[in-house]
């Protein structure tokens, strides 16, 4: 088994393998891995690298506020933590998450404590009534910086006691969120920044073995993408480096852009580089953080890849990175019809990868590939793909 095991293991949702011995962890995620790419008919089997570390990984941390039901005389009548295993319904109570950094532990003491003495109701997803909703922590592994945004339902806050609450966390930003929707999400309507500037700063790495050493900071905002696992991204980023190092195109398009975070990696090592993304907040992200690192050689068009890499001029290499379904078949077809020698796809999903190498394979052929393994504790695997224009 792993050499750790969290007291919550077996009824919290999140770490279903961590009964797993690691190295069983990852022959499991490369035979996932070499099933999608035979699924595509390629007889391909990368090995998976590891994770740089095991437990205190996650930068980001979404916990839940739940009621005790029924309730017990003189008991706890709050929960904070994780949706229980297979339980939409029922939140765990959590008193620490090996997956986040110990200051985690005192900050979710603190705020359970607060939210019962100022007696907030937590939010109930089945009767769809209750005022708190999630806790959403974000903390750079680079620097120091924390970011705690509450998520409540409409309503006001003591803002004041809650910002001495989460004084033992060491907090460099707070905000508030509503969501006054049905959906059970953080995501919110409205956001107020109580304390500190609204976002932190991250630094992503990367050795001379990566190409040019390099060294990027990264603005994120509450709901900013950023992946989870800042050192293995610096892994996976740094991958896609090498292989824009020896392709040195002149134009590199990055579809799915989000923050700006593998283009950026990378824009050193091209002319021109162009960021596409249909989220609005990322391409304010894109920008600022090209803005932070002084990238003047990049662009970030707010719309949907597959109407906008059609306006585009001919790219020398393409970068994708979708979300976990995979490519848009609109964006498979504009990729075909693009005339990019190259094509990099970065996948969260290996069988959406193994869907849609079948469908560019009518263009493109596999030149290398690699894994990486970015949730360790999980089933979850990213792949990185060279693929190559045939003819």
């Amino acid at each position: 088994m792993s050499d750790e095991i969290c007291p919550h293991f077996g009824e919290c949702g999140g770490c279903t393998s961590q009964g797993i011995p690691y190295e069983e962890q990852l022959k499991a995620k490369a035979e996932r891995v070499a099933a999608a790419f035979s699924g595509a008919g390629l007889a391909l089997a990368p090995a998976v690298r590891p994770a740089p570390a095991l437990w205190r990984y996650r930068n980001k941390m979404e916990f839940a506020f739940g009621d005790v039901f029924p309730p017990e005389e003189g008991g706890p009548w709050l929960r904070l933590g994780f949706k229980a295993r297979k339980r939409w319904n029922k939140v765990v109570d959590v008193g620490s998450c090996l997956l986040a950094s110990e200051e985690a532990a005192a900050l979710l003491a603190s705020v359970r404590v607060w939210a019962a003495k100022e007696r907030l109701e937590p939010y109930n997803s089945v009767r769809k009534k209750g005022f708190l909703r999630h806790l959403v922590l974000r903390e750079a592994k680079n620097t120091p910086e924390r970011m705690v945004m509450l998520v409540t339902n409409s309503g006001e806050i003591p803002e004041g006691s809650f910002l001495r609450a989460l004084e033992p966390g060491k907090v460099t930003t707070a905000l508030w969120g509503v969501n006054a929707k049905v959906a059970d999400t953080a995501e919110c309507d409205a956001r107020k920044v109580l304390s500190g500037s609204g976002f932190i700063t991250e630094v992503l790495r990367f050795p001379s073995s990566a190409g040019p050493g390099r060294s990027l900071r990264f603005r994120i905002s509450p709901q900013s993408f950023f992946q989870t696992n800042t050192l293995a991204a610096e892994l996976l980023y740094g991958k896609v480096r090498l292989w824009v190092m020896d392709l040195a195109p002149e134009r590199l398009t990055d579809l799915y852009c989000g923050g700006g975070g593998i283009g950026l990696s990378a824009a050193d090592l091209c002319k021109e580089l162009t960021g596409v993304e249909s989220n609005p907040l990322g391409v304010l992200d894109a920008k600022a953080n090209a803005a932070l690192n002084a990238v003047s050689n990049s662009r970030f068009i707010q719309g949907l890849s597959e109407d906008v890499l059609a306006m585009l001029p001919p790219s020398d290499v393409l970068i994708v990175d979708p979300p976990r379904p995979g490519l848009h078949p609109k964006l498979i077809s504009a990729v075909l019809s693009n005339p990019a020698p190259f094509l990099i796809y970065v996948s969260c999903n290996p069988e959406a990868l193994s869907s849609n190498l079948k469908a560019l394979g009518q263009a493109y052929e596999v030149a290398e590939a690699e894994a990486f393994d970015l949730f360790p504790h999980t089933p979850h695997v990213e792949t990185a793909v060279l693929l190559r224009r045939r003819g």
